[in-house]
Parts: C-alpha cells; structure tokens; sequence
C-alpha cells in the first residue's frame, strides 16, 4: 500500500512539472505570437518582418526600402531616389490619376504603368497622394509605397517571402518551409523587443513587436 501511495505521489509530481513547464512555454510562445519588424540590421537599406501565429505557421518576409523625395505639380509625380552604394541621385517622372482608392503611376521615362491600391484608412477614398499604396508589380516586385506630408517618400520592395512552420524549445526558435533552408536561431524577448541570433549565418537581428 505504501509502495502504491509513493507511485502515485511521484507520478502526480511528474503529471505536474510537465503542466508546469508545458504553461511556460505557452507564456513564452504566446509573447512570440505577433508581427515584429526589425530596427537593427547589418546591411542597410533591408527590413525584415515576421509574423508568428498561435497555429505554429509564420511568415518571414525580407524587403528593400528606397527612401526619397518627391515633387508633385498637379498631376506630374517627381521623385528623386539614391542609388544604391552610391551618391548618385535617380529621378524620375511620371503622371499619376487617382480615383477612389486606386492610383495609376505613369513613367515618362521608361513608359512603365504601376497600379496601386491604397492601404491606408486615414485618407480613404480621397485624391490625396498623402497615405500608404500597394502594388502587386512595381517593376517586378511587389511593394508598399508611402508618401507623407514633408513630401518624403518610402518605396518596400518584397524581395524573399517565406512561409511555413515553426518550434519553439526553450529559447531555441526552428523555421522550416518546403521552398526554403531551414532555420534555427535563439531568442530573447524583453518587454516589444527581440534580438535573434541566427545559428546558421551567425548574424544577429533586434526587432520590435508591432501594435495590432
């Protein structure tokens, strides 16, 4: 009887540390639930977001930013961009038509049309510039363009999109997508920021959770 009693006390032990450690790891798997974006990278001109989701799927996005300025005189778009690596400043001129929630972008020198649907809710259905756009083929990519009230103007290029699943073990986070390498990095959350460590390139990312 004895022998009975200490089985079923060890095992009630077991039973225990295993709900214990198993709330742990929803508590630290739900703080990972959300999109971050990162705020510190190595390679300049790169955004990186990820969206964990309470399924186990997620989304890993790597974007090119071009930031620029822009001149608007009626509908005669300038836009004024830095090349990559360089001093050298791009222009370019196109003819915008916005109806609705739609806008057309006609270039003047290479002749290219980019459509865009506005994203925003704060100008809705208005024929202001002034908000964010996006394109499903902005000279190939797909993009979220931003124009804002001190005429500056902040082009994302989707550049790699990956999505699958992932783990979490301890502090060990494992993505795996059938058309991409998997990866394993470790992670750390204080409060709406992140810092990854990447095993596999051994790169380091801080990255800030986003507000729903």
């Amino acid at each position: 009887m004895k022998k009975l009693y200490l089985t079923i006390l060890l095992f009630s032990f077991l039973l225990q540390s295993q709900l214990i450690f198993a709330q742990q790891k929803n508590i630290q798997d739900n703080l990972l639930v959300g999109k971050w974006r990162s705020i510190k990278i190595d390679q300049k001109n790169v955004e990186i977001n990820i969206q964990f989701n309470a399924d186990g799927t997620v989304k890993y996005d790597i974007s090119t930013i071009l930031n620029g300025f822009y001149v608007l005189n009626n509908n005669k778009l300038i836009s004024y961009f830095k090349n990559f690596g360089t001093d050298k400043t791009v222009v370019d001129t196109s003819l915008i038509e916005i109806k609705g929630n739609t806008m057309t972008q006609k270039s003047l020198l290479g002749g290219t049309t980019i459509k865009m649907t506005r994203v925003d809710k704060e100008n809705n259905n208005s024929n202001f510039i002034l908000g964010k756009w996006k394109s499903e083929n902005y000279n190939g990519y797909q993009a979220i363009t931003e124009f804002n009230a001190y005429f500056k103007v902040i082009v994302q290029l989707l550049v790699k999109s990956i999505e699958g699943s992932y783990t979490v073990n301890k502090n060990l986070i494992s993505i795996i997508s059938p058309n991409s390498n998997s990866m394993r990095m470790n992670y750390k959350i204080t409060k709406d920021t992140m810092t990854l460590h990447n095993l596999e390139n051994g790169k380091d990312l801080t990255m800030i959770k986003l507000k729903k």
